[in-house]
């Protein structure tokens, strides 16, 4: 059998940008601070990158406000430990990333969660938000394009988001790491730059999707003055990117932003072929994702669970992950991670078509 076809996790098929790679070699070549544990010079810099990025959005913030750290995972963590104890409860969605459901489990976090709904575009119904927020809610976890339905949140929602916070005293961690993959006439709003939300929004961000940096292990969390005492307690050494890639993250954000632009071209064709393709296929629906690269898709009609499905699918010769862990009733859907070219997409359809055939 030849080699199978990783649809499963969310790993660019493409390098970093030259930019970024010529950054990090000069570093290691220059040695010194770059190659040791680094000064205050170096975090400096990188945070001014963050900074002036950022402002292309709205919010402008403080060297202070930014937390560098070891990938986006890394960075959630902060953020949820800088304002959730064990026994807390937190407003959340489903299908909503896996990451962050079991992150939460295992903080002992209460979990409320609303529904995005595939009739409703898998958009938030907004007026009925305030059903599952209570007086123990302490927060809400918003990924925005949302992994795994693509969801990209209209301004209104977001300003209803707001408002629940600011009338019931919580914070919002917005997970903003697909930002710049957005298509159609859909528009990506930064949940910081909506008046009053500033003061109590954690960005939760890193460099693996948009600039191809999985292996780079290079985040940042940027957190509000009222949150940072605590947020700084719970960062410490363990956290901190190697000194190196600080340089790499600085040239991306300070680059022209075509390598960006190419790749979310490149992802937009492989949502518009993959799930047209598969939802034409019998007992298969798929509603075309605003944002970031996965095409998340309904197998209720075959009759068969997310698991038992990508089992079948895998001994076809491609990998995809079942729905079962994005959320509490997704085991009828299944996410395909479009981290590769239209060709192998089109493999992947015939794949799963000899999957339903043997139904």
């Amino acid at each position: 059998m030849s080699e199978s076809i990783n649809l499963g996790s969310g790993d660019p098929d493409a390098e970093a940008p030259e930019c970024v790679k010529e950054a990090i070699f000069k570093a290691l070549k220059e040695g010194g601070d770059w190659t040791h544990y680094g000064g205050s010079a170096i975090s400096l810099q990188f945070k001014e990158s963050v900074i002036d990025y950022y402002k292309t959005m709205g919010p402008e913030y403080k060297p202070d406000n930014i937390i560098p750290t070891c990938g986006s995972t890394a960075a959630l963590n902060v953020a949820l430990g800088t304002v959730l104890d064990e026994g807390d409860e937190i407003l959340m969605w489903e299908p909503s990333y896996s990451g962050h459901y079991s992150l939460l489990r295992s903080m002992g976090i209460k979990l409320s969660v609303a529904p995005l709904k595939e009739g409703d575009g898998w958009h938030p119904d907004v007026d009925t938000l305030g059903e599952y927020v209570s007086p123990e809610t302490k927060a809400v976890l918003i990924c925005n394009p949302n992994n795994p339905t693509g969801t990209v949140f209209k301004e209104e929602e977001l300003r209803a988001i707001g408002d629940l916070a600011v009338d019931h005293d919580f914070a919002i961690l917005s997970d903003e790491i697909y930002l710049h993959f957005v298509y159609g006439d859909k528009k990506f709003v930064s949940t910081a730059s909506l008046d009053g939300l500033a003061e109590r929004t954690i960005n939760i961000m890193s460099f693996s999707k948009t600039f191809s940096m999985t292996g780079y292990r290079l985040g940042y969390t940027i957190v509000p003055d009222r949150y940072l005492k605590r947020a700084n307690s719970l960062h410490g050494l363990a956290n901190r990117p190697a000194s190196f890639v600080y340089a790499g993250g600085v040239a991306a954000l300070r680059s022209d932003f075509s390598y960006v632009e190419e790749r979310r071209k490149v992802y937009g064709e492989r949502i518009g072929y993959f799930c047209n393709a598969i939802d034409d296929v019998e007992g298969i629906s798929c509603i075309p994702a605003e944002g970031a690269f996965y095409g998340w898709f309904n197998i209720k009609e075959l009759g068969i669970g997310s698991q038992e499905f990508c089992g079948r699918l895998q001994k076809e010769g491609a990998r995809m992950r079942p729905g079962k862990g994005f959320g509490l009733n997704t085991d009828h859907y299944v996410r395909a991670a479009l981290v590769r070219p239209v060709s192998q997409l089109k493999e992947v359809v015939a794949k799963v078509k000899n999957v339903v055939n043997a139904l």
